[in-house]
């Protein structure tokens, strides 16, 4: 009966497991996740659009190499779609540089501003960086920067997904 459940004991088995059905949980890094996020240089947080409640902008005015770094926690190995949240905004650059480490090796990945294909009344759109093999810990990380940019270069969120192979 509902009544005899031990709540406790219900609430210990969500945190262990959310989804109830022992799958890998999706894996979400914000840029306002402190433990998870360092920044070098002086982005600006911008509130309108973001996913969350900011994210971090350079209009590439100053000339300063600037890089935001997200850093999930892998819980499981295996491989992983690696999304990043990409607003759509005026005058942002034609691509974003992207650094993808993922334990052993480093691939640089540029997001092209046509990538970003925003549908329905969002206002932004999560792009696929691609497919990676990830380790368990925090030896993996995706690093987004200004370095060459013409134009608008953001850093908002990035996610996870464990890909299931039968």
């Amino acid at each position: 009966d509902v009544q005899h459940v031990d709540v406790k004991k219900l609430q210990q088995v969500l945190v262990n497991n959310p989804l109830a059905d022992n799958s890998t949980v999706e894996i979400l890094v914000d840029n306002d996740d402190n433990k998870q996020v360092s920044i070098t240089g002086s982005w600006i947080t911008d509130k309108k659009g973001s996913y969350g409640p900011s994210m971090f902008v350079d209009d590439g005015k100053d000339g300063q190499l600037k890089t935001v770094r997200f850093t999930p926690n892998i819980v499981k190995q295996g491989q992983y779609n690696v999304y990043a949240y990409f607003p759509k905004l005026e005058g942002l650059a034609t691509h974003t540089p992207i650094s993808f480490f993922d334990g052993k090796k480093s691939n640089e990945i540029k997001v092209k501003e046509s990538d970003i294909r925003v549908e329905g009344q969002t206002s932004g759109e999560w792009v696929l960086l691609g497919k990676f093999n990830l380790q368990k810990g925090t030896k993996s990380y995706v690093e987004i920067s200004n370095k060459g940019a013409n134009g608008k270069v953001v850093a908002d969120a990035l996610l996870f997904v464990h890909s299931f192979t039968k």
